[in-house]
């Protein structure tokens, strides 16, 4: 096999070149690896900062220990759960909320840092959009659009986001959920306690 010159950036071959020595790979093997990689996403039409944003969301699945099923298993899950009993369908959403605003909090200290993860991930997310408004000094409002089908499923997503806010400091002022998975918020950020 023909081999050719990369133009790569020092720091990232220098860092590299010390990993895969370590973890006993070639450069060569691993520099074909990524480049068939992105060869792959930008065939099928994916954009080239694509690959990044897997990486990022691999660490988060990989730490939440999240195992990918469809949509459609999530949704009839959710609505059988609330149909067999809606109080603990919202405990179950509660404590997923609770994990996953701990975790989040271990990975962004500020609200400002989760939008930058999110940012960094959107594109491999099921959430469409956040679209976020300030309607006063105090006052923020927050839709989420993509987070669910039924009303079902939606309930549970708020009441994981619900927790992911309060995690943030912000006091919930009033939250809508709406099928097609629509959440609504209005908040006020309490600033973070004093230690």
């Amino acid at each position: 096999m023909a081999r050719v010159n990369i133009a790569a950036d020092a720091e990232i071959v220098k860092e590299l070149e010390k990993e895969a020595k370590s973890r006993g790979y070639t450069i060569f093997s691993l520099t074909n690896i990524a480049l068939k990689s992105m060869l792959e996403l930008i065939r099928s039409g994916e954009d080239s900062t694509t690959l990044s944003h897997l990486v990022e969301f691999y660490k988060i699945t990989k730490d939440l220990d999240i195992i990918p099923v469809t949509s459609w298993y999530i949704e009839n899950l959710v609505k059988l759960a609330y149909e067999k009993d809606q109080k603990a369908l919202e405990e179950i959403c509660d404590g997923a909320g609770q994990q996953i605003s701990s975790y989040l909090r271990s990975r962004a200290s500020t609200f400002e840092e989760l939008l930058q993860i999110y940012d960094t991930i959107k594109s491999v997310l099921p959430i469409k959009d956040i679209r976020i408004k300030r309607v006063n000094d105090e006052i923020i409002e927050i839709r989420i659009t993509g987070s669910g089908f039924s009303s079902e499923s939606t309930l549970c997503t708020s009441k994981v986001f619900r927790k992911i806010l309060e995690a943030y400091y912000f006091e919930i002022l009033e939250m809508t959920y709406s099928p097609g998975g629509i959440i609504f918020t209005r908040v006020k950020y309490q600033g973070q306690p004093n230690k």
